[in-house]
């Protein structure tokens, strides 16, 4: 018992480590706000937003200001991948005291979670390694509550990653995977509560 508290404390620690990304993310189908920063305009246009399929939307709205900030509401966000958006303002040019046109391009990333990046991938595969090896280990080697314990755990898990996906990722294959993941979690926890309770 005292090995599994030390797995699971080194799990939570693992995920407090995990670092951000560079792009920012958002969850599927959530609103995100698509702020451009600028300290010297009078204005800012968001002109086009690009799908991750290719598609081009002509936006050509006005930005609400926010002190230096100006920001626009998009809430279309349903499918998976890299957005850009494009933005134009009035900067203040300090050579020649005049505005200039300014234009620039802002990605974002939309996923099943609104997690992204290498390193949550590689976490959340170690976690469900850890998972599954709980289990079987509990299994395989007649610890009961650790079998059911594992179990729970990786009921809870298909759960999670059915209505999550995998970090980016949220497919037919994922699924299966995840249904698998819950019908194994069922069987093996029931299977070791029968053996507690002598049945089998």
């Amino acid at each position: 018992m005292k090995k599994l508290s030390v797995l699971f404390l080194f799990l939570i620690l693992i995920s407090l480590v995990s670092a951000g990304d560079l792009l920012q993310s958002i969850k599927q189908t959530r609103t995100i706000d698509l702020i451009q920063t600028c300290s010297d305009c009078t204005f800012v246009e968001l002109t086009s937003i690009t799908y991750p399929n290719g598609t081009k939307l002509q936006m050509n709205v006005n930005m609400t200001q926010i002190g230096e900030d100006y920001s626009y509401p998009f809430g279309n966000t349903t499918q998976l991948g890299i957005y850009k958006y494009n933005t134009c303002g009035d900067l203040l040019s300090p050579a020649s005291n005049t505005r200039v046109l300014t234009c620039e391009t802002i990605s974002f990333e939309v996923t099943p979670s609104g997690w992204s990046g290498g390193a949550n991938v590689a976490f959340f595969i170690f976690i469900i390694v850890a998972i599954y090896s709980i289990n079987l280990l509990g299994f395989f080697g007649k610890n009961i509550p650790m079998t059911i314990l594992g179990g729970m755990a990786l009921m809870f898990l298909g759960i999670y990653m059915i209505q999550q996906g995998i970090v980016i990722y949220r497919d037919n294959l994922t699924n299966y995977f995840s249904y698998i993941t819950i019908a194994w979690g069922f069987i093996s926890a029931i299977w070791a509560g029968l053996e507690q309770l002598e049945i089998l």
